[in-house]
Formats: C-alpha cells, sequence, structure tokens
C-alpha cells in the first residue's frame, strides 16, 4: 500500500565476530532464502566504518529487504533508514527527533513492564523467549512470558532468543508478529536453507504478514498528565494548548523531564512517545 509500510516478518541480525563468512555472503544467503529484514548490529564500528558497511549491505540487498540500524540514530538519519534501539538506550521521543518522526523505530524488551514503557515505538523485540548464546545469563521469557509482552503492548512484537525453524511457529501462536535471528542462520552449514525453513514456518501461520505501521495519517501516542493522549502528527505544544482552550500563559510545560520555555511552544512538535507534564497556575489573593 501507498500510505503505510509493512515490517518484515523474518528478520537477520547481523554479529560478523561470530560468522564464520564474510558478512555480506551471509546476508545474501540470508535474503535468497527468504528474510525480509536486516537489522546491522556492529556496536563496535565507528561511524564511516558503519555508514559504508550499511551502503554495501543496501547494495546487496535492493529493495528484497529492509535495513534496519541498531543503536545509531546519526547514521539511521543520513541514510534515510529504520532505527532499532536496545531497551536501555535513548529515550524513543529524543530519538524520533532525531531520525524524523514517520521513520520506522523498534526496541528491544525484556518484560511486560519495559513493552509497557515503551511508548511511540513502532514495533518491539521481545526475549530472549529460549535460551540463546547470545544471551548466556539471560533467563528466557519461555512462551508464557512471550505472551505477557505482547499483551502488554499495541506495537507488533518479533519474538527473539533461540528461535530456530522448529520453534518459529509456536512464538507466532504465542502472539508474536515476527521472527528475528542471529545463530539459527548465521551458524548454519547452509544460511539460505535455514532462512528458508524458517520462511516456510512462518508462512504455514494465517493471520500474517505482519499489521500495518506508520499510516501517514494515523494519530502519535504521548502521555500528557500521566494519561495516554492521541495527537495528530506535526502538532507543536503551542497547539495542543490551543486546542484545549489552555493559555499558555498561565501553564508550565514539562516535556521529557526538561522545562520548556513559552517561547519554544510554537517551534517544539510533539512526537511518539513524549511525556508531557502542565501545570496550570492559580491566582490567588
Amino acid at each position: 500500500m501507498d500510505d503505510a509500510r509493512r515490517l518484515p516478518l523474518l528478520m537477520f541480525v547481523t554479529d560478523r565476530v561470530r560468522f564464520s563468512r564474510p558478512l555480506l555472503e551471509v546476508v545474501a544467503a540470508a535474503v535468497d532464502g527468504g528474510v525480509d529484514g536486516i537489522q546491522l548490529r556492529e556496536r563496535d564500528l565507528n561511524h564511516p566504518e558503519l555508514m559504508a558497511l550499511a551502503t554495501d549491505i543496501l547494495d546487496t540487498v535492493g529493495d528484497r529487504a529492509s535495513l534496519f540500524i541498531n543503536g545509531n540514530p546519526a547514521v539511521a538519519a543520513e541514510l534515510g533508514l529504520a532505527l532499532h534501539l536496545p531497551e536501555a538506550a535513548l529515550a524513543t521521543a529524543e530519538a524520533r527527533r532525531q531520525i524524523g518522526p514517520r521513520t520506522i523505530l523498534g526496541r528491544s524488551v525484556h518484560s511486560p513492564e519495559a513493552a509497557t514503557a515503551a511508548i511511540g515505538a513502532d514495533y518491539l523485540f521481545a526475549g530472549p523467549v529460549f535460551p540463546t548464546s547470545s544471551k548466556p545469563g539471560a533467563a528466557p521469557l519461555g512462551l508464557a512470558g512471550l505472551q505477557r509482552v505482547v499483551a502488554a503492548t499495541w506495537s507488533p512484537v518479533f519474538a527473539i532468543g533461540g528461535v530456530t525453524a522448529d520453534n518459529a511457529r509456536d512464538t507466532l501462536r504465542a502472539g508474536a508478529q515476527g521472527v528475528a535471528v542471529i545463530g539459527a542462520i548465521a551458524d548454519a552449514a547452509d544460511p539460505a536453507r535455514a532462512a528458508a525453513d524458517l520462511r516456510d514456518a512462518i508462512d504455514e501461520i494465517p493471520g500474517l504478514p505482519m499489521k500495518l505501521v506508520l499510516d501517514e495519517d494515523a494519530p502519535m501516542l504521548i502521555k500528557v498528565n500521566g494519561k495516554d493522549t492521541e495527537v495528530e502528527p506535526d502538532t507543536t505544544v503551542a497547539d495542543y494548548l490551543a486546542d484545549r482552550g489552555v493559555q499558555d500563559r498561565l501553564v508550565a510545560v514539562e516535556l521529557n523531564g526538561t522545562i520548556l520555555a513559552r517561547r519554544a511552544f510554537d517551534a517544539t512538535a510533539l512526537v511518539d512517545g513524549d511525556t508531557m507534564e502542565i501545570v496550570h497556575f492559580v491566582g490567588g489573593g
């Protein structure tokens, strides 16, 4: 559809240190097998190195798979790519301001509470669902834990962590709407075949592909004085106050923990995930 974009169903997360083959070779094989999303997760690379590698991946996969940048808003913004954030990384609203309000933004979470707190994210990674060598000390959520994460958010959820072709169906039946893997493809003798087996398992589940995200006309969700509130795209703080008949000279506004100067109300656009506190001045005599 022209007015919205779909999330991938099968995302491959890179970790070139553990790959026995060149990264681009593994990525190409994964996409040949049915991967439709690549998350570039190479945290040791500096900005120019990550830019160069992202460009090489784009050249390799073309329009067969979408590319997500892990943890680096500057690279995502410069290349116009989706951004994925670790659970404890930059706040969603601040990331929005760096990459733009309509760019796909996701976040990893490890509990239902974190899923609920990830307001404004277009999708979530929930995991690890099963034991995995990628996070040897992490207690797995299990399928019951995955279900609790799914129930705690309106965002589509990817299952990650120990997911294989044998258990991918179970994660989707538990409510995940997509799968993300590293080892299931990277450690396989035939990465393309491993990706194809995963994709076959996913395609057996009715009701997919993922729900559409980023409808250009969809409202954004922010918190105002602790309550979830929908606002239209491009709404400024001044617009919000005026729409509710509030005179800006009679209130103080705190946006994401910072007191906002009144002169900035007109120029400050609200974005998904913002938290705003409005304090009304009360006259006395």
